[in-house]
């Protein structure tokens, strides 16, 4: 798989204009898990945009298939990301998480596997188990540095998700932006401490990805790395140029925060709380996901655990 070379972690901006909300509609119980759903209700009737994408996501899942295997998606929102039959002819179980249960339960009816023995579907969960937290958080009260602090730590000691597990196959699917994203809602770009938490949370997704793998199973890290919010050249792009672009972008440190694909492929290495589980950490060829107004450049980290852990 093309390497992208190596480079150190930048802050730039996420793609706010995508997921504005608006200011006057006032508190809720919590904001993130409210957003969360309101997304997915805009993405709901998108089966057909999210088409070439999810033909790339599921062949990566695929080609990690063992026989017999069982596979758990986090964030897997709508399943527009997934192709349900074709996972099913490769995974005996496929195992689907998200916060918003509605959403899982109306994207496996949509392919239609509701009454499926072999889908598992896993609501309510918060992967990141601070969302209720961030949730009653705003960058015009943020919180005091003892909650903060608390937050932290609670991101860093995350207890064990009662998800079925180990797995052959976990994917993250676009699942690690929105993360971040949820703590920019929370505490806005300046906040002195937002970068802080948000490696916090990044470091601690890039653990439950291995945690949740059987030693020798396969971790599938799917995440964007750029919009064409801000790089508008990015739908005129061959697929031929697209590392040569993703390689200049993140030169110019052009990219979501957090989402530096060459840091994270590095942390499966360098991380020492992931090191010793992790055999080898690829970085897949990118490729381009048109939503309509918005297109994103996108690749994968695809990690496998070590059979044996020192």
């Amino acid at each position: 798989m093309p390497s992208l070379g190596r480079l150190s972690l930048t802050v730039c901006p996420l793609d706010a204009t995508q997921y504005s909300r608006d200011p006057s509609s006032g508190p809720v119980v919590n904001r993130i898990a409210d957003e969360q759903k309101r997304r997915n209700e805009q993405s709901r009737g998108m089966w057909d945009r999210f088409g070439p994408h999810r033909d790339r996501v599921t062949r990566l899942l695929v080609d990690s298939a063992t026989a017999g295997g069982r596979l758990c998606v986090l964030g897997a929102g709508n399943c527009n990301d997934v192709d349900l039959g074709a996972l099913l002819d490769e995974f005996r179980e496929i195992h689907l998480v998200d916060l918003d249960t509605d959403a899982l339960r109306s994207g496996v009816s949509r392919q239609g596997y509701e009454d499926s023995a072999r889908v598992f579907l896993h609501g309510d969960v918060d992967v990141t188990c601070i969302a209720d937290r961030l949730g009653s958080w705003t960058p015009e009260h943020p919180p005091e540095s003892r909650e903060l602090d608390a937050c932290l730590e609670l991101a860093a000691t995350h207890p064990p998700l009662d998800l079925a597990g180990p797995f052959d196959t976990v994917c993250s699917a676009c699942l690690l932006t929105q993360l971040l994203d949820s703590i920019v809602m929370a505490l806005g770009q300046r906040h002195p401490r937002c970068l802080e938490l948000a490696l916090r949370v990044r470091a601690q997704h890039l653990r439950l990805l291995v945690e949740l793998l059987r030693p020798g199973g396969t971790g599938v890290l799917v995440m964007e790395i750029v919009s064409s919010a801000t790089f508008p050249d990015l739908p005129k792009i061959p697929e031929s140029r697209l590392v040569e672009t993703a390689t200049r972008l993140i030169n110019e440190r052009n990219f979501f925060t957090g989402m530096n694909p060459l840091v994270i492929h590095a942390s499966f290495h360098s991380d020492p709380q992931l090191a010793p589980w992790v055999e080898t950490a690829e970085i897949t060829s990118p490729w381009l996901w048109d939503l309509g107004p918005r297109v994103y450049l996108v690749c994968a980290v695809v990690v496998r655990r070590k059979l044996g852990e020192s």
